[in-house]
């Protein structure tokens, strides 16, 4: 038996009442949206991630200007590089040839991946949601590192044109599921 016009109101009135404060056709496509953002940016097996414009990671070659790096922010680098002349565990790193050398030197040869935090906090930070909003966050301590690969690569962590629509499409469709059901409750 069909609903009458008067539950299909108050059932159309308890969902959007329940929709103010938990938002849920959003928070769902905007999840799935952050799973597929991550499988771009940080890419799949030994394939690199892109941009927000679609370029590869990196755009441009890395530094090869000297720099200097502590020990303990580089688990995976070898042995070679953490050990000095007289065989005893050196302060810092030093790569003559820079960023680059770092990365050839090192097992992390991804872009965006040196240490693995950036990737790792962008993969478990819990998707924002509150009322009628949803956002894919990094953690506080990535902020410089996402600006810093920004400002070099261009917009990395906004999601495409394509994985929008289709998020917005995921989106529609949950919210046009819901208000069917709530309609065929009697």
């Amino acid at each position: 038996m069909a609903a009458s016009p008067d539950d299909v109101k108050k059932n159309l009135d308890i969902l959007l009442e329940g929709w103010a404060s938990k938002f849920t056709p959003l928070y769902g496509p905007v999840r799935e949206l952050k799973r597929i953002m991550f499988k771009r940016i940080f890419g799949t097996g030994s394939k690199g991630g892109t941009n927000t414009a679609g370029s590869k990671l990196p755009t441009e070659p890395y530094s090869t200007k000297p720099i200097y790096v502590s020990p303990r922010s580089l688990a995976n680098a070898p042995s070679k590089y953490k050990i000095g002349k007289r065989g005893e565990p050196i302060k810092s790193l030093y790569f003559s040839g820079g960023y680059a050398e770092l990365k050839s030197g090192t097992s992390r040869k991804l872009p965006l991946e040196l240490t693995g935090r950036l990737k790792a906090g962008f993969l478990n930070e819990d998707v924002f949601t509150e009322g009628l909003t949803a956002g894919i966050l990094l953690p506080e301590s990535e902020q410089k590192k996402k600006q810093g690969l920004e400002a070099k690569y261009g917009p990395i962590f906004l999601p495409t044109k394509e994985e929008q629509d289709e998020m917005l499409q995921d989106h529609a469709q949950q919210i046009i599921e819901q208000i069917i059901n709530a309609m065929k409750k009697g």
